[in-house]
């Protein structure tokens, strides 16, 4: 029987990218393989229990008789790490939007309704080549590592993929340089980059 390795199942609020403020019920998976220093989930590294497709479909319905009409958002970790592809099919045939945040380092040809997609410094910033006709939108976190040059080679893969610079939780001085970046960005003409935030942060919810 397949199982998946789960590091949490919760409701909450998405607050990032295009669909911030949207009802969500989080699955969050475990296991990472880039390790970030500014993750703000290690603990999804390693740290889960593995449940069935079964399981996991009764712990997202138990949420969803609570909170109705949420998308269900797959995050990690590292969600395209694991063998998820029936457990969508399962969620999606149950009348579900079910969107994925990875870290674009992966391909799997699975339905999903939405797909957010954070390449990240510690990877060049890579995205598979594979991802580009699905990406709904990509999430940049501002660091000493991301620059002018970077932004523009990511958007100009298409320019219809809005590109969020959000700044690098918890610094500070990051919402200086992030505004500072966007700025840059739209002088420079930069199709469709956005200010980001993590709303959940201001409101002190996960």
């Amino acid at each position: 029987m397949e199982r998946i390795k789960v590091n949490e199942i919760f409701w909450s609020a998405q607050g990032e990218g295009a669909r911030k403020g949207i009802s969500s019920i989080f699955l969050r998976l475990s296991g990472c393989s880039l390790g970030c220093s500014y993750c703000d989930s290690k603990s999804a590294w390693h740290i889960g229990e593995y449940f069935t497709h079964a399981e996991i479909i009764d712990k997202i319905g138990q949420l969803g008789e609570s909170y109705p009409r949420s998308q269900v958002v797959i995050t990690g970790g590292e969600p395209l790490e694991q063998q998820i592809d029936g457990l969508v099919t399962l969620l999606k045939d149950r009348g579900l939007f079910v969107a994925v945040e990875t870290n674009g380092n992966h391909f799997r040809n699975i339905p999903f309704d939405w797909w957010a997609v954070s390449p990240k410094d510690i990877n060049d910033f890579r995205i598979n080549d594979k991802l580009w006709k699905k990406i709904s939108e990509i999430k940049l976190i501002v660091n000493d590592n991301l620059n002018f040059d970077i932004v523009r080679s990511i958007s100009e893969k298409n320019a219809k993929i809005p590109v969020f610079l959000q700044p690098q939780f918890p610094d500070q001085n990051r919402f200086t340089k992030t505004f500072e970046l966007f700025e840059k960005c739209i002088r420079g003409g930069i199709n469709n980059v956005r200010l980001g935030v993590q709303m959940h942060r201001s409101f002190n919810i996960r």
